[in-house]
């Protein structure tokens, strides 16, 4: 009888957030074959001793079926705009070529055994997933972030780094929930909203807002309430 190979794994995106996941497949006993990257300055080169390979049409080349990726592509929010549609049109380009992304969680993670992740959802170093969560496709669960029991998160989301959603909260798809922001219980937050890092949530909000903490500016408080 045939033996049939593997696929191989490849990282999309030569970045900040790629060396985060690379650690994690790592230590989760997974090897990386190599790394993609529009930047052509960096072909050639290694990222954490992952080469980098070429760009998107180098595993274009290859067979659908015979890689697995991982979206390494982070976001860059500003008011207005969560930054998230790069990400989501990578993830579609080669969903649409067939090829298949694989989930990444840290082995440090706590995520339940009654929380559904799809397809690509990555949920990073120290980060809780509570029982009842759906995590949507190629969404991204930073690290350190808490997801309480029955919280329903869409498909290209962020929930930043030390980010708190509390029981029962809902996030619309292209999401971004900054760093250290809390979502308090049973609120929804509409498709594409920006939560900036630090905010408290405490009512819903509408979609493509923004939402911005106790920032410091000019020596002065400036909690802000931004809508489109």
């Amino acid at each position: 009888m045939s033996m049939t190979a593997s696929p191989e794994l490849f990282v999309l995106c030569a970045g900040g957030h790629a060396r985060v996941l690379i650690d994690i497949l790592r230590r989760s006993g997974r090897t990386v074959s190599g790394l993609t990257d529009d930047d052509t300055a960096l072909h050639g080169t290694a990222l954490d001793d992952v080469p980098v390979v070429g760009a998107d049409k180098f595993l274009f080349a290859r067979g659908a079926g015979e890689v697995l990726l991982v979206n390494a592509l982070g976001n860059r929010p500003r008011t207005g705009d969560a930054g998230l549609g790069p990400r989501r049109d990578l993830f579609a380009r080669f969903k649409d070529k067939g090829y298949r992304f694989e989930s990444v969680i840290s082995p440090d993670a706590k995520v339940s055994a009654r929380a559904l992740l799809n397809e690509g959802a990555q949920v990073v170093t120290g980060a809780i997933v509570h029982p009842g969560c759906l995590i949507g496709a190629n969404t991204i669960i930073n690290t350190g972030a808490q997801i309480d029991h029955d919280c329903r998160i869409g498909e290209h989301c962020h929930i930043a780094p030390g980010a708190i959603l509390c029981g029962g909260v809902t996030i619309g798809e292209e999401c971004h929930v900054g760093a250290g922001s809390v979502v308090v219980p049973g609120v929804t937050i509409g498709a594409g909203a920006l939560i900036g890092a630090g905010a408290t949530v405490v009512t819903d909000v509408p979609a493509g807002a923004t939402v911005l903490g106790k920032t410091i500016r000019t020596g002065r408080d400036r909690p802000e309430w931004l809508q489109p």
